[in-house]
């Protein structure tokens, strides 16, 4: 007796045999596509991303058409024209400040004194500090030398408020408002000697490598 599928050559898959079959279809299609597929969206999702993308820049056009944005901006123009004029003003009187100091120009000290030196030509007293010290070259670059400047501006804000929380905690202390482990900067270190620490499950294991040390 022949097998029950050459009797019924034509005969429909089971429901979940087709089932299978059509995942298995789906998963070869994306696989083929590279698993990307067209992204559908309604037109009330649409209109809804259309709206409130156009609703700032709309409300700012009508703002700025409106009586309010124009004395906004005379207002703006106003105060620009204010601040470039005092811009002018200071920097007129940093020139004849620079002028007038014995720290700027090619009168200034320099960092050897009285002892003859061939100084770099591209120091040349314009900026506070400038000592003529510059032996591996590193202001020859005129955009470089700009952004040291800037660099040790902001070093030395750091440095304040270092010397600031030097202070701080001292005072802190003296006064009975935060009692600290030691409020003198320079015993920090001292202090976190002191403590006995432990490393997850081995306790005292400074005191141990110390003693084998």
């Amino acid at each position: 007796m022949p097998p029950p599928f050459l009797l019924h050559p034509h005969s429909p898959a089971p429901p979940a045999a087709a089932g299978s079959l059509s995942l298995q279809q789906q998963l070869l299609r994306l696989r083929r596509g590279g698993g990307s597929g067209p992204v559908r969206a309604s037109w009330q999702e649409l209109a809804g991303v259309l709206v409130f993308s156009a609703v700032p820049f709309t409300a700012v056009k009508v703002l700025a058409n409106s009586p309010l944005g124009a004395r906004l901006r005379r207002r703006l123009e106003d105060r620009k024209a204010a601040a470039a004029a005092e811009a002018d003003a200071l920097r007129a009187a940093s020139r004849q400040a620079r002028s007038s100091s014995s720290w700027y120009g090619g009168d200034r000290p320099r960092w050897l004194g009285p002892v003859p030196y061939d100084y770099p030509a591209h120091l040349t007293g314009e900026y506070p500090g400038d000592y003529g010290f510059d032996i591996a070259g590193l202001g020859r670059d005129p955009v470089a030398f700009a952004n040291f400047f800037n660099f040790e501006i902001l070093h030395c804000r750091w440095a304040m408020l270092a010397a600031l929380g030097v202070v701080v905690p001292e005072l802190l202390d003296l006064l009975g408002v935060v009692h600290f482990v030691e409020p003198v900067w320079w015993k920090v270190g001292y202090a976190k000697l002191q403590v006995k620490y432990q490393c997850l499950c081995y306790p005292n294991i400074l005191a141990s490598n110390s003693f084998s040390m």
